[in-house]
């Protein structure tokens, strides 16, 4: 049965009254952690909490890049090659970040945690213990998303961030033809130059503001909600996982994957991003300039069951920026599906929003099962 709207807004409340707005490693990250372990035991799941080390600065992994782009802007003043050899090669290396691969973080200093809760398949009636055939994994962020304003939009996963790092590292090759026209303002273009890269770095160790209202709360009511209302399954086996620092550092991910070597071949994993006010949606393809979508399969069952239950309301939506939570998993030849709720200028925190995503992996986890079912009783007439 579906936990009533009135159930899902005493959840949201309620959470947000314990827990409250999470910065990544922080004290009310772990609050939040405890809680929804709790939570989901009493939901009927196994849970295992997992510390693991993290940033709590989102920027840390520029902080080399703003570094050396300092030394190659003051040398450049005086050896304009320099800068007109580097500022490129920095380019590349900021596009090949976003694009591919992100830089590795340089210091690790604090703890955070993944709570990594299972559910296996319902029990057979035979001696013979069921198999699950699928696995389904749910994921969701511990701690509050940042709001990328200001200065902060320099380390931002989005589009204008990436623009804006580019620009940034430019700087050098500036510098560079403005003292070979230029000989006598030396000084001057490497101060002016100094003061970008010193915006820069300043940005790279800013903790950004937290978002207000509150997404990433109502991807964890919509994650506890998802397991309150499971139904017993009996070849799906479901992993729900409050991922720690996910929107600051992926090693929350990286340590999930290594501990738990799941097979891309018989899983699929839906991720639960911000579902703080606007519209429900699936994600329909994401990323900046090389962007992804979302497999065709999940996406066809996501909208099969917004039409069989209208009150989901569900629209595909395209995201221009990158997917902290599920890049990860669609590198690696995952399945992967992302639901989030699409800000309007007025949002407000929703608290149905996490009803109808509860409700909408639900029924994929349903539908999946339901495959999987026939699939075995082909199988047998064979």
């Amino acid at each position: 049965m579906p936990v009533r709207m009135t159930d899902s807004a005493g959840l949201l409340a309620e959470l947000n009254e314990q827990i409250g707005p999470r910065r990544a490693t922080s004290a009310a990250e772990a609050m939040a952690a405890a809680q929804i372990n709790a939570r989901l035991r009493q939901a009927g799941f196994s849970v295992d909490t997992r510390s693991l080390p993290a940033t709590d600065r989102p920027g840390s992994r520029f902080v080399p890049v703003a570094l050396f782009l300092a030394i190659i802007t003051v040398l450049t003043g005086w050896q304009p090659l320099v800068g007109l050899i580097f500022g490129p090669g920095l380019m590349v290396l900021l596009l090949v970040d976003t694009l591919y691969a992100q830089l590795p973080v340089w210091q690790r200093r604090h703890t955070s945690q993944n709570i990594v809760a299972a559910r296996p398949v319902s029990e057979s009636d035979t001696q013979t213990p069921r198999q699950p055939r699928h696995r389904l994994i749910i994921l969701a962020p511990l701690d509050t998303p940042p709001a990328w304003r200001g200065m902060t939009v320099l380390i931002a996963p989005t589009y204008e961030g990436l623009l804006a790092r580019l620009s940034v590292s430019c700087l050098s090759i500036l510098v560079a033809v403005g003292t070979t026209i230029w000989p006598e303002w030396r000084w001057v273009l490497i101060i002016g130059g100094l003061g970008g890269v010193f915006g820069f770095w300043w940005a790279c160790w800013r903790q950004p503001p937290l978002s207000q209202p509150d997404g990433g709360l109502a991807a964890l009511a919509a994650l506890v909600l998802t397991g309150q209302q499971l139904p017993a399954l009996q070849h799906v086996e479901v992993w729900a996982v409050a991922v720690g620092a996910a929107y600051y550092d992926r090693n929350g991910i990286k340590m999930l994957l290594e501990r738990y070597p799941f097979d891309p071949a018989d899983t699929s994993v839906i991720g639960l991003g911000p579902l703080a006010g606007g519209q429900l949606a699936v994600i329909s393809r994401s990323g900046i300039f090389r962007q992804v979508s979302a497999d065709p399969h999940l996406f066809r069952l996501a909208m099969i069951a917004d039409r069989n239950d209208p009150g989901i309301d569900l629209e595909p939506q395209p995201l221009s920026s990158d997917d902290d939570l599920l890049s990860p998993f669609w590198k690696r030849g995952f399945r992967t599906l992302s639901i989030q709720a699409i800000p309007q200028r007025t949002s407000v925190l929703d608290p149905s929003l996490a009803d109808r995503a509860a409700r909408l992996v639900v029924a994929i986890a349903q539908a999946l099962d339901a495959e999987n079912n026939h699939d075995l009783s082909v199988l047998r007439t064979q």
